[in-house]
């Protein structure tokens, strides 16, 4: 991402799921944190109520789906899938070093319903 300098940035993206505590801790005030790895069983996560609350952080979870839907979904993207127009959902693929600019275009007034953000 590019240098923001001592600024905290204002979300934070944890999929690993080895790394909750630096996500909430490492968001600026008013932030979120949004959990995607934490999809399997692990310690508790320590958590500093304290700094949530008055650094004013918004953590939040997002998973809507099982090993099943995701089974279900790549079998139905090679098979009948290929019928569908989905890769022109996807206008980009962008570097993980091109972060900020991949933000910066899935904001724009107008932007594609989809933009991909691959570590190369």
């Amino acid at each position: 991402m590019a240098d923001a300098g001592d600024r905290e940035p204002d979300i934070v993206i944890e999929a690993s799921g080895h790394a909750v505590t630096d996500a909430i801790e490492g968001v600026a005030v008013g932030g979120t944190a949004v959990l995607v790895g934490s999809v399997f069983p692990a310690d508790p996560v320590p958590l500093d109520a304290e700094s949530v609350v008055r650094r004013l952080v918004t953590v939040t979870g997002v998973h809507n789906y099982t090993g099943r839907d995701l089974s279900d979904a790549v079998a139905f993207l090679a098979g009948p899938g290929r019928a569908h127009p989905f890769a022109e959902v996807v206008s980009a693929v962008h570097p993980l070093s091109e972060l900020d600019r991949a933000l910066t275009a899935a904001s724009a007034p107008g932007a594609p319903l989809r933009i991909a953000v691959a570590a190369r």
